[in-house]
């Protein structure tokens, strides 16, 4: 289990993230934006994307130097998640999507 994995409190951390899915009609994405705030089973970023309930991703976190350590030295955590929050105002383009981590993408 990683730091990221054994924490289930909500950090403000604005990490860069690389997105990797599928939208809802079936088109393959990639895109990179940030963190909005981590957990240890999760995180939220935000995207224009249109990303319905239960679409799985393939993430890939950077990770400062300071938490390296936490990860095996490494400088970034790839991880495959779920989409389980979708906020969405009215009118808005940028919707705010939150994922549950399912478990690290090996290398």
């Amino acid at each position: 289990m990683t730091s990221l994995e054994s924490r289930q409190k909500r950090v403000g951390l604005h990490l860069p993230l690389d997105v990797n899915g599928r939208e809802a009609g079936g088109a393959r994405f990639s895109e990179t934006t940030r963190t909005l705030n981590v957990s240890g089973g999760g995180l939220a970023f935000e995207t224009a994307r249109d990303l319905p309930m239960g679409s799985r991703l393939d993430l890939r976190i950077e990770l400062p130097p300071p938490l390296r350590h936490h990860f095996g030295g490494k400088a970034a955590y790839a991880v495959r998640a779920v989409v389980c929050r979708v906020e969405r105002l009215q009118g808005a383009t940028i919707g705010r999507i939150g994922v549950r981590f399912l478990g690290e993408i090996p290398r």
